[in-house]
């Protein structure tokens, strides 16, 4: 009977291990997960961002057709000025987010290693869960 309670117990603890180990790696792959929606927030902000300056020049645009003719000539220059204004920011932007985009194909790179290597987490899941199945049989 103490055999049996021996080998029961030294079951129960490498299940519980397995266990652990299967959790441990779910909580990997959530991680890389995680990191990789955090990536595509910080790029959506950036497009947030153009996309406002272009509805800024639309409306000074759209201002300027309607009213620029029945404006005093010092008021159109300020408009005009304010639309030029916010196109080398629009620019500006634009280039500051091409600049990025080109810093980061190496990341790219470095994204696809990581895809690759969750894969491999997924793959090495798949084993523990394989160990822990024979182990449920014993």
């Amino acid at each position: 009977m103490g055999r049996t309670a021996v080998k029961t117990a030294g079951a129960i603890m490498n299940f519980q291990a397995q266990v652990d180990k299967l959790l441990n790696d779910l909580k990997a792959i959530e991680t890389d997960l995680d990191e990789a929606l955090q990536q595509l927030l910080v790029k959506s902000s950036g497009h947030i961002e153009l996309s406002k300056k272009l509805g800024e020049i639309e409306l000074i645009a759209e201002f300027l057709k309607e009213y620029g003719k029945d404006e005093d000539g010092e008021r159109v220059k300020n408009l005009v000025r304010a639309l030029r204004q916010r196109v080398y920011e629009s620019t500006g932007l634009l280039i500051f987010q091409v600049q990025k985009s080109m810093l980061k194909a190496v990341e790219a790179l470095s994204d696809a290693g990581n895809g690759l290597l969750m894969i491999d987490k997924f793959g090495a899941f798949l084993k523990n869960l394989e160990v822990l199945e024979r182990t449920m049989r014993e």
